[in-house]
């Protein structure tokens, strides 16, 4: 049950930050470029724009992620969805020292020129939080979210 509705919400994530994108309009010849550079292989392929942004869903490794360029076409960072077992060591570890009870509803991994962080979605005691964790597993934040 509880992967299942893991799964669930993982795809909702990643339905949701395609969704949010304006499609159909002209690529940026440079970040399609720097896309295929850093991307090779790259699999169902979804371009869109959101501000200042060009954004792009795919599928790559067997992981669903999204990439933002800047208006150079230069990749500024990229969110990839993972299950909790995919996670480093000290993030799980981090985790299951401070949150022993909380189910895990969704795991993001966010790269850009600040480096590594993970987001995680989880829920105890029919609470909701959303806590972010550096690669060392040290709590950058953690809010609670509305049910």
């Amino acid at each position: 049950m509880k992967k299942s509705f893991l799964v669930l919400s993982l795809l909702l994530v990643i339905t949701s930050l395609t969704t949010f994108a304006h499609l159909n309009h002209q690529v940026d010849p440079r970040a399609e470029q720097a896309f295929k550079r850093e991307f090779a292989g790259a699999a169902n392929v979804l371009w869109g724009k959101s501000g200042d942004f060009l954004i792009v869903s795919f599928l790559w490794a067997d992981h669903q992620a999204v990439a933002y360029f800047n208006a150079d076409g230069e990749l500024a960072g990229c969110i990839r969805g993972l299950f909790f077992t995919q996670l480093p060591l000290t993030i799980i570890r981090s985790v299951q020292r401070n949150y022993k009870n909380a189910v895990i509803l969704e795991t993001m991994e966010i790269t850009n020129e600040e480096g590594v962080r993970y987001k995680l979605i989880m829920e105890d005691k029919d609470k909701k939080y959303e806590v972010s964790l550096n690669s060392f597993g040290d709590i950058l934040d953690n809010k609670k979210l509305k049910n």
